[in-house]
């Protein structure tokens, strides 16, 4: 992730917003009090008490092989359960990115599985 500072700040905004829906939810006050002990990071954008809520955005991303990927993206709650979320990627058609991605989509296998289903153990 090429902005991995601001991302991650954005997303304990996120956090921070989705700790005050249910109030007294343990897990979630356990994993702010495990974070704020091992992260200093974490702690200082904590203490800056951002809410934040992602709906739609940029992401750019460098990987090892095609180099920088700059996708765009947005989420959408699901219907009947308010408490997820579908976060759709895309590039731009005919973009450097979309070429990129179509390339790293061709490499993927057609032979035969990695690992046998249930009925080819049998």
């Amino acid at each position: 992730m090429v902005d991995w500072e601001q991302v991650a700040a954005e997303t304990v905004a996120v956090l921070r917003l989705e700790v005050g829906r249910p109030p007294h939810d343990r897990r979630l006050a356990d994993l702010v009090g495990e974070l704020i002990l091992r992260s200093m990071e974490f702690t200082a954008w904590w203490n800056d008490h951002r809410v934040l809520r992602r709906t739609h955005g940029t992401r750019s991303y460098r990987h090892p092989v095609v180099g920088h990927l700059h996708c765009s993206y947005e989420s959408f709650q699901t219907p009947g359960n308010p408490d997820r979320f579908l976060c759709v990627y895309s590039a731009e058609p005919g973009s450097v990115t979309a070429e990129a991605l179509r390339l790293l989509s061709s490499w993927t296998t057609s032979g035969p599985q990695a690992h046998p289903s249930p009925a080819d153990t049998r």
